[in-house]
């Protein structure tokens, strides 16, 4: 790989783990592989390169409680402060058409892993017949909402947990209101068609599993090594 392609590399992981706080390493491989403008072997060369000169550190936390696939808690990925150094000095060397892209999609991204992580609704059925209904939602560090319901059968269930998904903070004003007794103000609806999907967050124990095209040329010189 020619030096200033790492370079971007190096910078395009940079930007996005500064842009996307606590980003988990997974998270940050894929988002990377997303901008199209490297693969998994160009990761992972830059990757280590960034915690071999001590710009990206990687550890997990005491009290993490997001586990991987195998049950193990998540590593997360900090930039140092020679990676926020580095970063600022030499952003402007990340092509603008990339610089561009990257700034639209860590919103994006950082809407949806916020959300993804902080809203759940699942239901099972207990040893009664009836459903158990838990539905969370936290900011990221505590629970704001954690509540469990006992549902009689398994289609309203269901409702109560593709309600919470939908309209979340309408559910909670609304149990505010009847529990205070005062009039909570209800907040304007969203449109449809611009709300995220949140369907594979609603767990369902009982059931099988179902229910930017901008490629600039990155080739561009880098002053990585000056900045060292």
């Amino acid at each position: 790989m020619e030096t200033a392609e790492l370079a971007t590399n190096k910078l395009i992981i940079l930007l996005i783990a500064d842009r996307i706080k606590n980003i988990t390493l997974n998270q940050l491989t894929t988002l990377s592989l997303e901008t199209l403008y490297l693969d998994y072997f160009d990761f992972v060369t830059a990757y280590e390169e960034l915690c071999r000169d001590h710009m990206i550190s990687e550890s997990v936390r005491k009290d993490e409680t997001k586990l991987d696939a195998v049950g193990r808690p998540v590593t997360r990925c900090d930039l140092t402060d020679k990676g926020r150094t580095v970063l600022k000095t030499l952003e402007s060397r990340i092509p603008l058409p990339i610089r561009s892209y990257l700034a639209q999609a860590c919103s994006g991204w950082q809407k949806d892993i916020r959300l993804k992580g902080t809203l759940t609704a699942k239901y099972q059925p207990d040893a009664n017949g009836t459903y158990q209904v838990l539905l969370k939602q936290s900011d990221g560090i505590k629970d704001l909402v954690s509540l469990k319901l006992t549902i009689p059968e398994k289609t309203m269930a269901k409702q109560v947990c593709e309600r919470w998904k939908r309209s979340p903070q309408t559910v909670y004003l609304g149990l505010l209101s009847v529990l205070t007794g005062e009039t909570v103000l209800q907040p304007q609806q969203e449109d449809p068609g611009s709300s995220l999907d949140l369907e594979e967050n609603v767990k369902h124990t009982d059931d099988p599993a179902s229910d930017h095209d901008l490629k600039p040329d990155h080739r561009q010189q880098s002053l990585f090594k000056e900045s060292e």
